[in-house]
């Protein structure tokens, strides 16, 4: 299995590269389109739009194809897919780009997770948060990319376009260490490539899906618009701006990559609530120093690392406990809450944008706060309400 958990570990880094390499660039497509943060925020909505309309066939085609072949098929996709924004000539031909883009990713982003599933249920221990660690490893190593090539105002098509080749070679030199689903035998557990692809929530799956709606917009907006907030509200050049993102996504990796032992400490509920509780006080921080109107961007990169410290565990912790729900395929659990996400990715960008136009960003930071807080009071209720989300019963596994 040491094979396949290498694999796992070098999908996930792809998938995190390719989206920490866009972030970056953001404001520059922004210019060159000559559209306000509002049609920006809109054509945003393309990511969460292509990934709400292609959860439901990620399911499918893991149970169908399995999540092996599901994987490579929406990677090299997504690898291709990702160049199209830099080749936008309107905010519209940005908004269908990243329809493709969102959707490819959500397809890659279930398939992926059901695979770590299935390593992690054979290993018998904490896996899962290990290979959200390698799409963080991604996350920076794309962010720090990005920046770099901002920095060096290389144009953003050759950058893509390197980038995309790139990581489509990764993802073919690793595709036949990946496990087929027919090749796992789980003693206590349905193969994730089998059962219904939806399911009827059940408050276990719906406590669950609101913890990744909330957490959506906890990611999208150091992922989506921290480098537009310090480019209009710090100051910041187009090389610097993208360090709010590189300083959220390296601090979600040092979270990761202890994350499994936290667990395994803590248990979930308490990890998930902990968690959160860094997220709300990181955003408050942010908010306060807007409020002042204190120049000081060092603090603010500070605080997006507490935040991606923060943010760390929770999409791992869901993806781990709705791949382990009883009676319920881990494809299925996993599908409903990428799902879930995939709204959350929807509407933060559009909602974001909105505010922002009218208001300034106060009220957003405000509002990322707030979710932290509401998620951090579901850790807890979760870990009183399902028992089975112990740290005894994780550490018998």
């Amino acid at each position: 299995m040491t094979g396949a958990r290498l694999s796992v570990l070098v999908v996930f880094f792809v998938n995190g590269a390719v989206f920490a390499n866009w972030a970056p660039r953001i404001p520059e497509i922004q210019n060159s389109l000559s559209i306000d943060v509002a049609t920006l925020g809109l054509a945003l909505t393309g990511v969460g739009l292509g990934g709400l309309a292609a959860a439901p066939v990620a399911a499918a085609s893991v149970r169908r194809f399995g999540s092996r072949w599901t994987i490579l098929a929406s990677g090299l996709l997504l690898c291709a897919a990702f160049v199209l924004p830099a080749v936008a000539v309107s905010w519209w031909t940005l908004l269908a780009a990243l329809v493709l883009l969102g959707g490819a990713d959500a397809v890659m982003d279930i398939s992926m997770n059901a695979q770590g599933v299935l390593v992690e249920e054979r290993a018998g221990k904490s896996l899962l948060s290990g290979f959200h660690a390698a799409w963080s490893v991604g996350a920076v190593v794309g962010g720090v990319t990005g920046a770099a090539a901002a920095g060096i105002r290389m144009p953003v098509v050759a950058h893509f376009g390197v980038v995309a080749v790139v990581l489509m070679l990764v993802l073919v030199a690793v595709g036949r260490g990946l496990v087929g689903p027919e090749s796992v035998a789980l003693d206590d557990h349905e193969d994730p490539a089998s059962g219904p692809v939806l399911v009827r929530p059940t408050a276990a799956l719906a406590l669950l899906g609101a913890v990744v709606l909330l957490a959506g917009l906890m990611e999208d907006f150091p992922q989506s618009w921290s480098a537009v907030y310090m480019t209009t509200e710090e100051g910041a050049g187009p090389g610097s701006a993208g360090m709010a993102f590189v300083a959220f996504s390296a601090a979600m990796l040092i979270g990761r990559l202890v994350g499994d032992r936290v667990v395994d400490r803590f248990g979930p509920s308490t990890v998930l609530s902990g968690g959160a509780s860094l997220v709300a006080v990181a955003f408050l921080v942010i908010l306060g120093l807007s409020v002042l109107a204190a120049d000081l961007p060092v603090l603010v990169i500070g605080a997006f690392a507490v935040a991606g410290l923060g943010a760390s565990p929770l999409f791992p912790i869901v993806f781990s406990l709705a791949g382990r729900l009883p009676g319920v395929s881990s494809a299925a659990a996993i599908s409903i809450v990428s799902l879930v996400s995939r709204i959350g990715f929807l509407v933060a960008p559009l909602a974001v944008g909105r505010v922002v136009d009218a208001s300034g960003f106060g009220s957003v930071l405000g509002a990322i706060a707030a979710a932290g807080v509401v998620v951090a009071v579901i850790g807890w209720y979760y870990g009183r309400r399902f028992p089975v989300d112990s740290t005894q019963d994780r550490g018998s596994r």
